[in-house]
């Protein structure tokens, strides 16, 4: 479970005692090095990764399991005016083509909500669009029986004329391809809720204390008590 802001905040600047989000002391070893505000954002950062993972769990939305296995964590890179790191979906991960879609959401062609930036312009469904909807329909067995026959009628129909089970999977995939078109994807806000738990008005805070306790102790290692 991800750690709050203002709990990685108070354990970097009580007892420097640190809980490393899951991982071993080995792994984690190299922080107690680095100035306090490296360790925050290091730290930070590995509980924004781990708060968007609770959420797809929490909201079950990673069909393939994509959205959490492909969400990565660069290096902290120190340049000339501050730090980077880059956090989110590798632009080659298969998840970085549609991650956003699930975040914000995507308006129907015939409904207004949610409010996204992302739109369906047609019900016209794609070869690329039913081929993913008809995997989901297989990975999730899903069924419809529309129509209710009898066994008498059942024996009386010969195997030629029943609807095969490929040709039933692919009428259920262009219906629900279609549905979607119709009334749109919801948002989820899994990714951007993460952003603000973690690089909101409390991240800024935070560093802002945490540069004046790295201050407070280069003062104190590299001065004397006389002065």
């Amino acid at each position: 479970m991800a750690k709050s802001i203002k709990q990685l905040q108070a354990e970097l600047l009580s007892s420097g005692t640190l809980d490393k989000l899951g991982a071993s002391k080995q792994d984690f070893a190299a922080l107690e090095t680095l100035p306090v505000l490296e360790q925050y954002l290091v730290l930070a950062a590995a509980n924004f990764i781990q708060k968007v993972k609770d959420n797809i769990e929490v909201l079950g939305i990673s069909d393939t399991g994509a959205l959490s296995d492909h969400i990565a964590q660069g290096d902290l890179i120190k340049e000339s005016n501050g730090y980077s790191i880059s956090l989110g979906y590798p632009k080659n991960s298969k998840a970085a083509k549609y991650y956003d879609f699930v975040n914000k959401g995507v308006k129907g062609v015939k409904s207004k909500t949610p409010n996204s930036p992302y739109s369906f312009k047609n019900i016209g469904v794609s070869r690329s669009m039913l081929k993913n909807i008809s995997s989901w329909v297989n990975r999730n067995g899903v069924q419809r029986n529309d129509v209710a026959i009898t066994q008498r009628q059942a024996k009386r129909q010969s195997l030629s004329k029943m609807v095969s089970e490929a040709s039933k999977k692919k009428s259920i995939a262009y219906a629900v391809a279609v549905n979607i078109k119709k009334k749109g994807l919801k948002k989820t806000g899994y990714f951007d809720s993460a952003v603000d738990s973690y690089f909101g008005k409390d991240f800024a805070v935070s560093v802002s204390k945490i540069i004046g306790q790295d201050i407070k102790v280069l003062i104190r290692q590299n001065g004397n008590n006389n002065q």
